[in-house]
């Protein structure tokens, strides 16, 4: 039976062209493949989904067109456990609109996943009902590259300073 020779000739035309290409007057070296692409391809988006609550400053009275909000909280995510929240936003209550400002969720082991939001509300009762999208846009340990989306919807309370909200989306880490 005859050998099979194939994988000598495939190391022999490999270091040909390794010695060939370092003998160019102009050696350039290939670029490394985009970690964060070969990351995202082994890695598919899963469902993200939870419960947040909040509490904020009241707004002074009367209140401005534009409230910066400050909320502090918790939430209960996949992928993040028990999570503490922190979140500014800008909400308009003219247009009622409102824009994040920085929105982090930090895990208990300390990872944080970043986020934006853009959203809507209306007034509801003593307060307001609201619905935004949420875009992940990184952050630290595992969430360093994440990326996702998903929709909150919840109310705020101006009696209490108090909002609730489920999340409910797609993550990719």
């Amino acid at each position: 039976m005859r050998p099979h020779r194939l994988p000598t000739v495939l190391i022999t035309i490999a270091s040909f062209s390794a010695l060939l290409t370092g003998c160019k007057p102009d050696n350039r070296t290939v670029a490394a493949p985009d970690a964060l692409a070969l990351r995202r391809a082994v890695n598919e988006s899963m469902p993200i989904a939870g419960a947040c609550e909040t509490t904020f400053v009241p707004p002074t009275l009367p209140p401005p067109p534009v409230i910066r909000q400050v909320d502090q909280g918790t939430c209960h995510l996949s992928h993040l456990g028990r999570t503490a929240l922190y979140s500014v936003q800008d909400i308009d209550l003219a247009t009622g609109t409102q824009t994040s400002i920085e929105l982090t969720y930090t895990a208990a082991n300390g990872d944080i996943l970043r986020a934006v939001n853009t959203g809507t509300n209306v007034p509801n009762g003593p307060g307001v009902r609201f619905s935004a999208t949420t875009t992940f846009v990184g952050g630290t340990g595992r969430f360093a590259n994440a990326t996702g989306q998903a929709r909150i919807e919840g109310t705020a309370s101006f009696v209490t300073n108090t909002a609730s909200y489920t999340v409910d989306g797609w993550i990719a880490y």
